[in-house]
C-alpha cells in the first residue's frame, strides 16, 4: 500500500465512521465501515501525524510517493523501476520512533 502523512487536525472523513483496530503495541489502523478498505494509520510515536492509504483518496493521482519504507519485507518479486530511496525499514529520521526496544 502506498501512504501519505498529515497532521492529524487536517485529516477529514468525509463520509461515514471508520472502523479502527488495535494492529500492533504502537499503532491502530482504519478501515472503512462499509467495504473494509484500510484508510490510515495510527502511530503512538507520532501523534500529530496521522498515515492515510493514498488510493483511498478521491484524486490519488495528486499525491506521488518519494520513498519506499520496508523494502526488505517486500514480495522479492516486486521491483519497481522509479529511482525513490529505498529503506529496509523505517527511516533514519523517523520522528519519536524507540529504536531499542
Amino acid at each position: 500500500l502506498g501512504f501519505a502523512s498529515v497532521a492529524r487536525p487536517l485529516f477529514i472523513v468525509t463520509e461515514g465512521e471508520p472502523r479502527r483496530r488495535k494492529s500492533s503495541a504502537t499503532g491502530e489502523r482504519w478501515f472503512c465501515g462499509d467495504c473494509g478498505a484500510q484508510l490510515a494509520m495510527l502511530v503512538d510515536y507520532q501523534p500529530d501525524t496521522i498515515d492515510f492509504t493514498i488510493g483511498s483518496l478521491d484524486r490519488p493521482d495528486l499525491v506521488r510517493p518519494s520513498f519506499h519504507l520496508f523494502f526488505g519485507e517486500r514480495i522479492r518479486w516486486f521491483n519497481p523501476s522509479d529511482t525513490f530511496a529505498r529503506h529496509e525499514a523505517f527511516r533514519p529520521e523517523t520522528r519519536g520512533l524507540n529504536r531499542t526496544g
